[in-house]
C-alpha cells in the first residue's frame, strides 16, 4: 500500500504514546544455550590497604579448591565478586569460613538476582566461638543458643559438643557484626544458684584490636589510641 500525505496524516492521528509503551519484545533462548547454574557472592576484605589482586586470587583459589571452578573479579570500591558453579563448591567455601588474606578477614554476602553488588551491606561474618569455663550440666542446645545470641546471632553448635566426652570448652558458630566490639565473657547461673563467668575465645579472627575489640584493624590504626595519643590506653582484650 502506497502512503500519500493524506494517508500519513491519518496514521499519525491514530498513533498514541500509550500504544508505543504497551509494545514489547520476547527474547527467545537460543537452542543449546542453557544457562549454567551459578552462585554469586560479593565480598570485601577488612582493610583499607590496596590488595594485590593476582596474589589474592591465587591464594584463595588454592585454599577453596573448587572442583567446578570459580571466577573472581575486582568490581571496584574494594569489593570483589566470587562465582561458584556447583553447590558443593559453594558449601566447601561456607564450611571453611571465615577466610582471610594476609590476616584480613573476608566479609561476604550471597547475592540475590535483584540486589546491587555495590549497595549490599557487608558487615556480618560467621565465626566459631569457644565457650570456656561453662559450669557442669549447662551444656545443652538451649543454653548454647542463648549464649550465641548474647555474643551475636546464634547459627549452630559443634556436633561434638554433645558426644559425652570431657571437654575444656564447647564451640558455637555465631554471626557477628564486625562494627561491634567482641564480647569477652558473660554471667550465667541456674535458678537459685550462684553466678559464674563463662569466657569466650574467637577462632581465626585475622586482624584484631586489643584496645577496642573491633575486628579489621590493629592497635596502630585504632581510633581510641589516635584520640588519646598522650595517654596510656587500657588493652581490655589482653595482648
Amino acid at each position: 500500500m502506497a502512503y500519500n500525505k493524506t494517508n500519513l496524516e491519518k496514521l499519525y492521528e491514530n498513533l498514541t504514546i500509550d500504544d508505543e509503551e504497551s509494545e514489547g519484545i520476547i527474547v527467545a533462548t537460543e537452542a543449546g544455550q542453557e544457562r549454567k547454574e551459578s552462585f554469586v557472592l560479593v565480598g570485601r576484605f577488612l582493610t583499607e590497604k590496596n590488595i594485590n589482586f593476582q596474589a589474592m586470587q591465587n591464594v584463595v583459589t588454592s585454599l577453596w579448591r573448587p572442583k567446578e571452578g570459580v571466577e573472581i573479579h575486582d568490581i571496584g570500591g574494594y569489593r570483589y565478586s566470587v562465582v561458584f558453579y556447583h553447590i558443593m563448591d559453594l558449601q566447601k567455601f561456607l564450611d571453611g569460613r571465615p577466610w582471610s588474606f594476609e590476616q584480613n578477614m573476608l566479609v561476604y554476602h550471597q547475592m540475590q538476582d535483584t540486589e546491587d553488588a555495590h549497595q549490599v551491606v557487608l558487615n556480618d561474618v560467621d565465626i566459631w566461638v569457644q565457650v570456656h569455663d561453662i559450669p557442669k550440666g549447662f551444656i545443652s542446645e538451649t543454653v548454647l543458643k542463648t549464649i550465641g545470641d548474647f555474643v551475636g546471632q546464634y547459627v549452630k553448635s559443634d556436633p561434638v559438643n554433645f558426644d559425652c566426652t570431657w571437654k575444656s570448652f564447647v564451640r558455637i558458630r555465631v554471626r557477628m557484626n564486625i562494627q561491634k566490639p567482641l564480647k569477652r565473657r558473660m554471667k550465667i547461673k541456674c535458678e537459685g544458684g550462684n553466678w559464674s563467668w563463662v569466657n569466650f575465645k574467637y577462632e581465626r579472627l585475622g586482624s584484631f584490636c586489643f584496645v577496642c575489640g573491633i575486628i579489621g584493624h590493629t592497635e596502630r590504626e585504632c581510633n581510641v589510641i589516635y584520640a588519646h595519643p598522650d595517654k596510656e590506653v587500657e588493652r581490655a582484650y589482653g595482648f
